[in-house]
């Protein structure tokens, strides 16, 4: 049927008359249409809150608010004039990220590097996520609910700029993205009463459809119609479920996995360094003071090397003072970015996880803690840490009341890696001037025989002269410290050796922290200081924004614990401040075979913050990379807002005669030409007589306000007052005059015989 078909209608008075289909098109109901769309809406954003354990109600119902804002004021503003409707929409899509779970510090001052920052590691977690999500990664959260607000606000603003009266194609392309938003939450968890939820669906997406043009009289039949068909729907939706998604959304959210993902091997292999140095951020940690992030304790030294291992041939240490744990306690949340792992990262001593999204168990050594299966990109946690930090005074006071028994086993050493008994050595406690002995008790075979004839007996020697001259435990730990600190070089890449400790103490002279760490830890040891190597990460870079240490694979690192009373086991780092994890350059990369050597790269020079413990530094590291996806999507938007204010500037109404005239005073004002009492337009109009474009221009207002000329200055006649009011005024004329002086466009509606052009 043609568009100019006659439809026969019937008059007041009863007598049919043809009028056009175009005449019939129902009358829309603003109100009607307002309140499908906010039932759709609100259906829409508390299925998606299903997706998050506890769902965030507050935020959801908030979005949706702006999005009825939007669809509904904001459309009757938009028929009175666009600029109240563009302003308000510019408004909206700035508060979603508030609503969403952004600071609303970093919107107030345009954090856009650190919005995006914390918008790519939502993303990033979303594909090792389960739905509902329980977790505690709140950048996840805000992701997740961001993503509601994104689909709320394209389906409001589809409704507010559409022309009227609304076209189907309009209609559609408003409630698609809120039949997304009921309909992906379904796609990764079956609900219960799968059939009803799509019944209500249909009835709310109907009602917004139609809703708004059926008739009055005609709203029971609609009603019905559409009961027969959700009906009809719900008896042959058995036969067409599938039970699975048409679309493998997860396969889809794994492409926003981070491509590169870190794994570590914590063993002390004294060779060439194998733990990943790419740069990338491993780990961001939230805590109220710097801490060393720890993975495990090597508390056994099996004859050549730190290992873990279960410590069976003595006591625990006794527990720190109270009062000191009191003191030194923080409860940290650690989130995983691009690594993998099975073990918990803490610090000093960690108690047992909370809000961990499965199953741990404890670590090998006391106050460590693994999973049963990998932590991904994304996982998060809390654990609760004790590491104490005591000055320089309070640990030299801290005595040497040290429990033979209770610390026996952080006072041995095997002598060769099989691990005979016959090759245990217990070396006793500092200031005891007692000889080691063999814990085998065999007679004829005493401590420092057995010392001797291994290659450790020039290590024990040198141990003791470091301990002849100090009067305190800690002064002995300095002494050592300070021997490590002058002849020895930190190097990434030395030669692999059977005995590397000694070969490091006595030949190279050259290692990373796994040297520096293991030679200290085995010198203490020997001194009668109960010590053992922890490794792990250092500090990381400090996010003010944020409030989190980002943690970077450079930063992995080894350093020692030396037990002392009151305090229990208390952090030192031989390590060279040059070595990467302690914020100094990185070093050549190591070659690997077929390979050509690469220029060295090195990191930039930091400045290090003291941290408030034993004298060590944590200093501030380069952060890794971020993802280009998510800036690029915060710039469009930026983008999007900023023409939206520009589109705001423009005059959308050409001026009449006396807006003209102020501007022209105005003008000259501002250009340094104030206008003085008594100035007319003829006068004004003949000092410009040497530009005769400028001239007209002020002709021009002349003729508008005094002779009824509907003909506005063109362009090149503004341009020509420009130049003129540029004379004079220097090398930032130009500058000066456009703020004088600057462009305007006419609307693309206009209707004026003249009109001001772009210029």
């Amino acid at each position: 049927m043609s568009t100019g078909a006659q439809v026969a209608v019937l008059d007041a008075h009863g007598i049919r008359e043809s009028r056009p289909r175009s005449e019939l098109r129902p009358t829309e109901r603003p109100v009607v249409r307002l309140v499908a769309f906010g039932g759709l809406a609100l259906y829409g954003a508390l299925r998606w809150g299903t997706m998050l354990s506890p769902a965030p109600v507050v935020r959801l119902l908030g979005l949706v608010a702006v999005a009825l804002l939007i669809a509904g004021p904001c459309r009757e503003l938009r028929e009175r004039g666009r600029p109240l409707a563009l302003i308000a929409a510019v408004i909206a899509m700035i508060a979603i990220f508030p609503l969403s779970g952004i600071p609303f510090s970093w919107v107030r001052h345009v954090r856009i590097a650190v919005t995006a920052d914390a918008i790519d590691q939502g993303i990033s977690a979303i594909p090792q996520s389960f739905v509902p999500y329980t977790g505690i990664n709140e950048w996840l959260r805000m992701v997740m609910v961001l993503g509601a607000a994104v689909l709320l606000l394209d389906a409001a603003l589809m409704v507010c700029f559409a022309p009227r009266p609304l076209s189907e194609f309009r209609r559609a392309a408003a409630a698609l993205p809120l039949v997304v938003l009921a309909i992906v939450p379904s796609t990764l968890a079956r609900p219960s009463y799968a059939y009803v939820h799509g019944l209500i669906l249909f009835a709310l997406l109907a009602a917004f459809v139609w809703g708004d043009r059926i008739p009055r009289r005609d709203t029971p039949l609609a009603i019905g119609i559409a009961a027969l068909a959700g009906a009809a729907a719900m008896i042959a939706a058995p036969a067409l479920d599938r039970h699975s998604a048409w679309f493998d959304v997860h396969s889809i959210a794994g492409g926003f996995a981070p491509a590169h993902v870190d794994t570590f091997d914590w063993s002390q292999r004294y060779g060439p360094l194998n733990w990943p140095r790419a740069g990338r951020q491993v780990l961001e940690v939230k805590a109220q003071r710097a801490d060393y992030w720890k993975t495990e304790n090597l508390d056994l030294f099996n004859g050549r090397g730190w290992t873990q291992g279960s410590t069976d041939y003595g006591d625990q240490p006794p527990p720190p003072d109270p009062q000191q744990v009191a003191k030194y306690e923080q409860t940290i949340q650690v989130t995983l970015r691009a690594m993998r792992t099975s073990q918990l990262i803490g610090a000093g001593f960690s108690f047992a996880p909370q809000d961990l999204s499965q199953p741990f168990v404890t670590g090998v050594a006391a106050g460590t803690w693994a999973v049963t299966s990998d932590l991904q990109p994304g996982d998060s946690y809390r654990i609760t840490t004790y590491s104490p930090h005591p000055t320089d005074a309070e640990l030299a006071a801290a005595g040497a009341h040290y429990s033979a028994a209770a610390l026996q086993a952080y006072l041995t050493i095997e002598l060769s890696p099989v691990g005979l008994p016959d090759d245990r050595v217990l070396f006793a406690a500092f200031g005891s001037h007692v000889p080691p002995q063999n814990t085998a008790g065999i007679p004829g075979i005493g401590g420092v025989a057995a010392l001797d004839a291994s290659p450790y007996a020039r290590a024990y020697r040198l141990a003791r002269r470091l301990e002849k001259y100090a009067a305190t435990p800690y002064a002995f730990v300095r002494r050592v410290t300070n021997y490590l600190a002058h002849g020895y070089s930190y190097n990434e890449n030395p030669a692999p050796s059977a005995d590397p400790i000694e070969t490091f103490l006595f030949k190279d002279k050259i290692g990373y922290c796994q040297q520096f760490a293991g030679a200290m830890a085995l010198l203490l040891r020997m001194g009668g200081i109960p010590a053992r190597v922890s490794t792990g990460f250092t500090t990381g870079t400090y996010d003010k924004a944020r409030g989190v240490y980002v943690v970077s694979d450079l930063d992995a690192h080894a350093w020692v614990e030396a037990w002392f009373p009151t305090y229990g086991w208390v952090r030192f780092d031989p390590t060279p401040a040059s070595a990467p994890a302690r914020g100094g350059q990185l070093p050549p990369p190591i070659l690997k075979a077929g390979q050509s050597a690469a220029p060295p790269t090195a990191r930039p020079v930091r400045k290090p913050e003291q941290i408030p413990a034993t004298g060590a530094t944590a200093v501030a590291k380069h952060a890794g990379g971020t993802s280009v996806a998510p800036i690029v999507v915060v710039l469009a938007l930026l983008l999007v807002i900023l023409a939206l204010v520009i589109r705001l500037c423009v005059r959308f109404r050409e001026p009449d005669s006396e807006q003209l005239l102020a501007e022209l005073e105005r003008a000259l004002s501002r250009s340094g030409r104030p206008l003085r009492d008594g100035v007319t337009l003829a006068a004004l109009e003949h000092r410009f007589r040497d530009s005769p474009l400028a001239a007209q221009y002020v002709r021009s207002i002349r003729m508008l306000r005094f002779a009824g000329s509907r003909e506005l200055p063109t362009a090149a006649q503004r341009r020509a007052l420009r130049t003129e009011l540029r004379f004079g005024l220097g090398a930032f004329g130009r500058l000066r005059v456009l703020w004088a002086l600057p462009p305007r466009w006419s609307a693309p509606w206009s209707t004026s015989a003249g009109g001001l052009h772009s210029d």
